[in-house]
């Protein structure tokens, strides 16, 4: 797998392209060019929904719980001028935030390299073990590839790219994608600049070169 930490304390533009793939198209999931929690309830009703979790069970209350905790956590470091939105401006930000207290971190502490590859965000650790369960639809602890594939095709993946994204990160199925290595890639996505990470490719995406219709948003909120 390649390498994390960038030397570098400013987002590079690889890096940005992912960050607001990811924020348009997992995040805002009502497509209105902002994040509000709104989008956080839509999440969480589309996991119970897939899941079968029935309302009032104890895994329907946990994911509530889950994802209150997670959007609470998102807005104290993303929302800047506090108005309960964070826009896509505020998002990279917030990335551009922790990418230079990582950076400081590592040149203070050099001997703990390792730990500040694989950091990211408290929230976003739990956010990642979401989408695994989200992907992990037999809940057998290991992401397939008809699973990978059925779940990004309703975010607007095609079946081929989905397909060929799961060969390169699953190392042409010898790898077996767990929760750990999910995680790992998860890192790789939100930390790497490097073109070649193979959680570049987890969200089903081969080329961050060509925008989408989102990316191509400002965020302005409407």
């Amino acid at each position: 797998m390649g390498g994390l930490l960038s030397s570098n304390a400013d987002l590079s533009e690889f890096q940005k392209k992912k960050l607001l793939h990811e924020f348009y198209t997992f995040f805002d999931l009502n497509k209105d060019g902002t994040l509000e929690w709104k989008d956080f309830d839509m999440a969480r009703q589309k996991i119970c929904q897939l899941s079968g979790w029935k309302v009032g069970t104890d895994k329907f209350l946990k994911t509530q719980e889950l994802f209150t905790d997670i959007w609470r956590q998102l807005q104290d470091q993303g929302d800047e001028n506090l108005d309960g939105i964070i826009t896509a401006e505020e998002w990279l930000s917030m990335w551009q935030k922790f990418q230079k207290g990582c950076v400081q971190e590592h040149k203070q502490k050099k001997d703990k390299a390792e730990g500040d590859k694989n950091k990211i965000p408290d929230w976003l650790e739990r956010y990642v073990e979401y989408k695994f369960n989200l992907y992990d639809r037999t809940g057998d602890g290991v992401i397939d590839p008809e699973e990978f594939e059925y779940v990004l095709s309703d975010f607007g993946v095609s079946s081929k790219d989905a397909r060929t994204c799961f060969l390169l990160f699953s190392n042409n199925h010898e790898r077996k994608v767990d929760l750990e290595y999910f995680k790992e890639l998860s890192a790789e996505y939100y930390r790497s600049d490097d073109p070649s990470s193979l959680g570049n490719f987890i969200t089903g995406r081969l080329d961050f070169d060509q925008d989408t219709a989102g990316t191509c948003n400002t965020g302005t909120r409407k």
